[in-house]
């Protein structure tokens, strides 16, 4: 009875360490260069895909859509969000690689996008 108590002890205090353990910061900041590319077109005057360089200063990163800019936050939980009305920006980063969507529920385009220099 003892042993059991011991080894549910141990695996508790194991699993607290594992919970409590430090989650990790990841900052974005820095020049990218990348691309788009067309998941959903149900209008011709979808934006089209293409090059792309997009820098990210302090968080935020300006991401060309039509004729305006979604300012976008690229935060140290490795999470990107950003919209216009109508727009949804969301996507993800591990401080070298930048990818995501951006959607208004009738176009659609993925990007990815890679640091450059340091």
């Amino acid at each position: 009875m003892r042993f059991a108590a011991n080894i549910a002890l141990t695996g508790c205090l194991a699993l607290t360490s594992c919970a409590t353990a430090p989650s990790l910061v990841v900052s974005g900041d820095g020049d990218y260069k990348g691309s788009a590319t067309r998941f959903q077109v149900l209008r011709r005057t979808c934006p089209r895909p293409g090059l792309l360089n997009i820098n990210v200063r302090n968080g935020t990163m300006f991401y060309r859509w039509d004729n305006q800019y979604i300012q976008a936050s690229v935060l140290s939980n490795g999470t990107v969000q950003g919209k216009l009305p109508g727009v949804q920006l969301t996507g993800t980063h591990d401080g070298t690689t930048i990818r995501g969507d951006v959607t208004d529920g009738q176009c659609g385009l993925h990007f990815t996008l890679r640091r450059v220099g340091s």
